[in-house]
């Protein structure tokens, strides 16, 4: 019986990464640059909305437990539901940010920067929310948990 991980999963979990920079970046020149990057925010938002939604949606569909080790635990339930509440909340925050911030930087002010502790703010809880999906990846496909 194969024990790997599913390729879409981990194909995921890569491409997380590229997108966490994506919006590290827009953060960075927008509150060191004064610039605002909009094609790298709403490439950022597109891949978020076509692929990591997608496929959030698919796994919670198509789900099925085909290894033993597998077993749903009350701690895998609450790792999971965690990770797919919070970073669905955090999705909707980048939407709104993304979307504020380009209006203010069109005006020549600087969002990030004026609204310094909403920018670190999110920047901390898209980080545990990255961090969550890393945590919960490895215990549903490398832990005996």
């Amino acid at each position: 019986m194969d024990t790997s991980p599913p390729l879409f999963s981990t194909f995921t979990l890569i491409t997380e990464i590229f997108v966490t920079i994506g919006v590290f970046y827009m953060f960075y020149q927008g509150y060191r640059k004064n610039r605002f990057p909009t094609k790298v925010a709403f490439l950022t938002l597109f891949y978020e909305i076509f692929f990591n939604i997608s496929y959030m949606t698919y796994r919670a569909f198509v789900h099925e437990v085909k290894i033993p080790k597998h077993e749903h635990t009350p701690f895998h339930l609450g790792l999971a539901i965690f990770h797919g509440t919070f970073s669905l909340v955090m999705f909707v925050a980048l939407i709104a940010l993304v979307l504020v911030a380009w209006r203010q930087y069109k005006k020549g002010e600087n969002f990030f920067k004026k609204h310094a502790v909403l920018t670190f703010s999110f920047i901390v809880l898209w980080f545990i929310a990255i961090t969550s999906g890393f945590f919960f990846y490895f215990v549903a496909y490398f832990t005996e948990l």
